[in-house]
């Protein structure tokens, strides 16, 4: 965790203030080059830069984006951490564990935490997040609990084994989704459509899941998004409970470095509805580490 700590307490890998002079024009420049490359590390000189030029309203600016930028850092740092606990057969306990010990050490805000939550639903069992999670409302007097939240509510729901109740958010998320289009891009378009076609299924909306999905997998897709489009084709079929449809897409992603790992399969909730199915299982033995 040693890591963790560093990454929390100086999340954007800041330097102390620099002891050498610099010159208005090396000032100039460290702020032009956070224009250019607005990542966290610029950012940060960016700021100090500003600070030192006398200018404190750029300065604070400069600050609060080196903030906001670093806090969407130490996110990915704790979501692949999660992952790797599942991909590598921690399981529930491990993830949860896991997280656990990321919370003694980062203060997270509730669009922080429900975050996590909906990406990772392990963590919701033994529902310790329940009560949290379903008081969230686009109308909650807090602005930090207002949030519509549907995927991460219909996961509450589901874990707890209410699947009537998980229906209808899932449902509300799929209607959001249809209504929205990833915007000039054709991997995250087809991505789109393939995620719309799982949480169909999710809803129950069978019939309009298998349209989708067949519409989603006759889109162009580029060699390098397959591995990710192919990850939502086989959530799709999953969740529809076509074992022979997720074996088909997830057995190529097992031999190739992707997200999937036999421990992600035993493991994520997304691929419950068949993972005790022969021919699933069958997979899962077949790529095992002797």
């Amino acid at each position: 965790m040693r890591a963790l700590v560093l990454a929390a307490a100086v999340v954007v890998f800041a330097a102390s203030p620099a002891d050498a002079q610099q010159t208005e024009a090396e000032l100039q420049a460290a702020i032009r080059a956070a224009e250019a490359d607005p990542a966290p590390p610029q950012l940060l000189e960016a700021a100090n830069a500003a600070r030192l030029l006398r200018d404190y309203d750029a300065a604070h600016e400069l600050y609060e984006d080196a903030w906001d930028s670093s806090l969407g850092l130490l996110n990915d740092v704790i979501s692949n951490m999660l992952l790797q606990e599942l991909a590598s057969g921690g399981g529930v306990d491990g993830v949860q564990r896991r997280f656990r010990e990321i919370r003694a050490v980062v203060s997270f805000s509730p669009q922080m935490l429900v975050g996590h939550l909906g990406n990772y639903p392990s963590l919701l069992v033994g529902g310790e997040f329940d009560e949290m999670v379903l008081s969230l409302s686009r109308r909650h007097p807090d602005p930090e609990y207002r949030c519509s939240c549907y995927g991460v509510k219909a996961w509450v729901h589901r874990v707890a084994g209410r699947t009537d109740e998980a229906r209808i958010y899932f449902d509300s998320l799929a209607m959001g989704q249809e209504a929205s289009t990833p915007p000039g891009n054709p991997d995250a378009a087809a991505e789109g459509r393939a995620q719309l076609a799982r949480n169909l299924a999710r809803a129950g909306r069978t019939a309009d899941a298998r349209r989708v999905l067949a519409d989603a997998m006759a889109m162009p897709v580029s060699e390098a998004a397959l591995p990710q489009v192919r990850r939502r084709w086989a959530q799709a079929y999953a969740e529809l409970g076509d074992v022979e449809g997720a074996v088909e897409h997830l057995e190529p992603l097992l031999s190739v470095p992707s997200l999937i790992t036999v421990h992600t399969l035993e493991t994520r909730w997304t691929w419950e509805p068949v993972r005790g199915h022969p021919a699933f299982r069958a997979m899962l033995d077949r790529h095992r580490t002797p």
